[in-house]
């Protein structure tokens, strides 16, 4: 393996001379620095791009003889254009912060008579407004205690309740008495510093939290995408199968991606070791390493560069939505923590993890990366990696890799994280369609992802003891993610609140596809994904 990589080395050196790799230091040196530079003086790309009649202490703002918006008589005028309007709103937010400035300087702590502390709390820690009612001088048990403001008794009592009122991820303490305090100590600037005016709450900034998860995995794009470039010129060129006579596929593989993974590791320890978060780019390595299978898998069963191209571009996309989508919602629903980016962000910023969320996280990311580079490998044959379609390629891996009813139920229940992967990008497309659409769209999505899977296994040995062994091993994998409460939210779509309806349809499907193989996998494939969703749509319809 080392000698492969020694090898591709060299080859990358070949490839880029040394014009080329001048050109590339060049460039990371540039970025480097301009990256630098923005750290410490900050970016201005908004200098001076509005125009006003006076001057304005704000550096947006220039004076102008045309301005954008003007004052005259303590009235703002402006011209029906967005630029115009825009300026107006940056020009009062000036002036509002302005007149806030002066009110406080001069009447001190009563300037805000009403205060807000705003704590962010975990959807499952919310304590319902029955409890509350019940224990109304207890506050919310959450991770980090809010203590009550002693002072006016109205006070606290206002704050339980806002706390009831504030949708699934806030609790807001008020108080109305300029020498509240908190944990009976008594006010003080610093003690006071959590408290703003109402109008001046904002939700943490989502936009600051995604680059720093995307400053650990954008290099690793760079460094895939030169290896899937060097693997699929190899392939092409037939040079695979002269190296495959010399040494294992394993060694191959491996061997040709070591130098990309080792660089895509080092870039993310050392962003690791810029935000003095030592330990987060262990958070990388699922989705590097998903990337790496990913495009190994796909330069395997692609036919021409024109096909690998489009391939690649579809699955980095994919993989890229699926990891850091769920961080968008990581404050809302239980199910963003499948994404390791979910935990990076929670990691950097101090927030306690718990083992379930990280072992399901990394088991997820993993066994989808494990399975498609043992498929790559698989695919790494002269019989299947030229002239055939794609799906046939799907069937002629399958019958090398699933030798076994065994091996079928291992491949069906680690093939849940494929499932369930698709299953949730069709819960994002579904939400585009008119809400009497939204479910029956749904459980087709599901039935027919759910018996592609099956179906491709069991197309391995068509018999009715492999489908078995297919159905129950899929079953059960669905049963583990009920487990760690992942599908909760999304239970009756999954049938995942029963036992035994979904083995049964599980076992049906799984036997039809068997005994309907011989007439065509087509076939086979349609009918097992009719009854599925016909079935799925009764239940649903008629037991939810």
């Amino acid at each position: 393996m080392l000698k492969v990589a020694k090898f591709e080395i060299k080859k990358s050196r070949k490839r880029y001379g040394g014009g080329s790799l001048l050109l590339i230091i060049l460039a990371v040196a540039i970025s480097a620095s301009l990256g630098y530079a923005s750290i410490i003086t900050g970016i201005d790309s908004d200098r001076g791009i509005y125009t006003t009649n006076v001057k304005v202490d704000l550096e947006t703002f220039t004076s102008s003889s045309s301005p954008d918006v003007a004052l005259f008589d303590s009235k703002l005028f402006v011209e029906r254009s967005d630029r115009s309007l825009a300026a107006a709103d940056e020009l009062l937010k000036y002036l509002k912060e302005e007149h806030r400035k002066r009110v406080e300087k001069e009447f001190g702590e009563m300037a805000h008579p009403v205060r807000v502390s705003v704590v962010y709390l975990e959807p499952s820690g919310i304590t319902p407004p029955e409890r509350v009612v019940e224990e109304k001088e207890k506050p919310p048990e959450t991770g980090g205690k809010v203590s009550e403001s002693v002072g006016n008794k109205s006070s606290s009592g206002s704050a339980l309740k806002t706390t009831t009122a504030v949708a699934a991820t806030t609790a807001v303490k008020t108080t109305t008495t300029p020498m509240a305090v908190e944990e009976t100590k008594p006010t003080t600037p610093e003690s006071n510093a959590t408290y703003v005016p109402p109008e001046d709450i904002k939700t943490p900034g989502l936009v600051d939290r995604m680059v720093l998860a995307f400053l650990f995995v954008i290099p690793s794009y760079f460094t895939v995408q030169v290896f899937s470039s060097s693997l699929l010129e190899d392939k092409l060129l037939r040079r695979l199968e002269v190296l495959l006579s010399a040494i294992g596929r394993s060694d191959l593989i491996f061997g040709k991606m070591l130098p990309y993974l080792l660089l895509s590791l080092l870039s993310a320890i050392a962003v690791s070791i810029y935000l003095n978060s030592f330990l987060a780019f262990l958070f990388a390595i699922p989705v590097v390493l998903l990337l790496f299978s990913a495009q190994t898998f796909v330069v395997m069963i692609s036919r021409s560069y024109r096909e690998a191209t489009f391939l690649l571009l579809v699955v980095s996309l994919l993989i890229t939505i699926y990891a850091f989508i769920p961080a968008v919602f990581s404050t809302a629903i239980p199910l963003s923590k499948i994404s390791p980016i979910t935990l990076l962000l929670a990691y950097i910023q101090g927030e306690e993890l718990a083992v379930s969320d990280l072992a399901l996280s990394f088991a997820h990311y993993l066994i989808m990366a494990f399975m498609l580079f043992y498929f790559g490998m698989k695919a790494l044959n002269p019989d299947i990696s030229h002239g055939k379609e794609i799906f046939q390629k799907l069937i002629e891996i399958s019958r090398l890799s699933v030798t076994s009813n065994y091996a079928a139920f291992i491949f069906a229940f680690l093939s849940i994280s494929f499932a369930f992967m698709a299953e949730l990008f069709a819960i994002l497309a579904v939400f585009i369609l008119p809400q009497q659409l939204m479910i029956p769209a749904l459980l087709t999505c599901v039935a027919v992802v759910e018996e592609f899977i099956k179906g491709i296994i069991i197309f391995s040995s068509p018999t009715l003891s492999r489908g078995i062994f297919t159905a129950i091993g899929f079953f059960l994998g669905e049963k583990i993610l009920i487990l760690f409460n992942v599908l909760h939210e999304y239970s009756i779509a999954f049938l995942g609140q029963f036992l035994a309806l979904p083995l049964i349809l599980h076992i049906a499907t799984a036997i039809t596809i068997a005994l309907m193989a011989k007439k065509g996998y087509a076939k086979a494939l349609g009918l097992a994904i009719a009854l599925h969703a016909v079935y799925d749509y009764a239940v649903v319809m008629l037991l939810v």
